[in-house]
């Protein structure tokens, strides 16, 4: 019944981003229906794909899985921001100058009313802004923002539990390939779009074709949910399964139940 509701909430977040441009005011329709929208969503995944990843944070968190995740949180928002804010420099160039430092919260308008507008708007509003000298510009969107805070706490789960399997693992040898898993994937987010916003612009003759905007694309739109979807994979590998004969005991009794 609760997860209904959520998905209910998510649908009216996606209606309000949607009627956005053609709503008395632009600002607070986006922003309101990105709030719902992605908060929704968030809690959707919370109770189902990611159901074990937060319950086992919710369970097992501790000053040292706070200080990971927000270690994890503080390098990937600064870093991946940066980093695209550089590979749109390099195709585009310079777009700005930042004289004094400033922090803002900034809707872009985006039209006309169309589900290709309302799934832009879903990407990049509304946006946290903070721009600091030599020109550096941080940008953060609602959607960076949930996906970044989905990939911390996998990669703090997976830390969590590689530590508690290490007090219980005599050969820790085992737990290398865990530690370096989460390590690949998590740290996957920065290094790419690092990669990205060096190699890119150092190819000027990439600023005219359109493999410039796809790695734009790829780095920012499907990185995030692809390194999402492969570490909560790892960490679900990493929790034990009951025998079988306990799943199938269960599954008669369900079936039982409801004959």
């Amino acid at each position: 019944m609760i997860t209904k509701y959520y998905f209910i909430t998510l649908v009216l977040g996606f209606i309000l981003v949607y009627v956005s441009p053609i709503s008395p005011n632009y600002s607070l329709s986006v922003i309101l229906g990105n709030i719902l929208f992605w908060s929704s969503l968030l809690l959707i995944l919370s109770k189902s794909a990611l159901r074990k990843v937060f319950n086992y944070l919710g369970k097992n968190i501790n000053k040292l899985g706070l200080s990971i995740l927000l270690a994890y949180l503080s390098i990937h928002y600064f870093v991946y921001s940066i980093a695209l804010e550089k590979l749109l420099t390099g195709i585009y160039g310079q777009l700005f100058y930042v004289n004094t430092p400033f922090f803002s919260f900034s809707v872009t308008p985006f039209y006309p009313a169309s589900p290709y507008t309302a799934f832009v708007n879903l990407l990049f509003n509304p946006t946290i802004v903070a721009g600091f000298p030599p020109n550096y510009y941080i940008e953060l969107s609602a959607y960076s923002i949930i996906l970044g805070f989905i990939i911390g706490s996998v990669v703090t789960a997976t830390i969590l539990k590689v530590i508690e399997l290490s007090k219980r693992i005599k050969i820790r040898a085992i737990l290398i390939a865990p530690i370096l898993g989460v390590i690949a994937g998590g740290s996957c987010c920065i290094s790419l779009p690092i990669l990205l916003a060096t190699v890119i612009p150092a190819a000027n003759v990439l600023f005219f074709l359109p493999i410039g905007n796809t790695a734009l694309f790829l780095a920012y739109i499907l990185l995030p949910p692809i390194t999402a979807i492969g570490l909560t994979l790892h960490f679900n590998s990493l929790l034990p399964k009951p025998p079988k004969e306990f799943r199938l005991n269960i599954l008669t009794k369900k079936k039982n139940e409801k004959i």
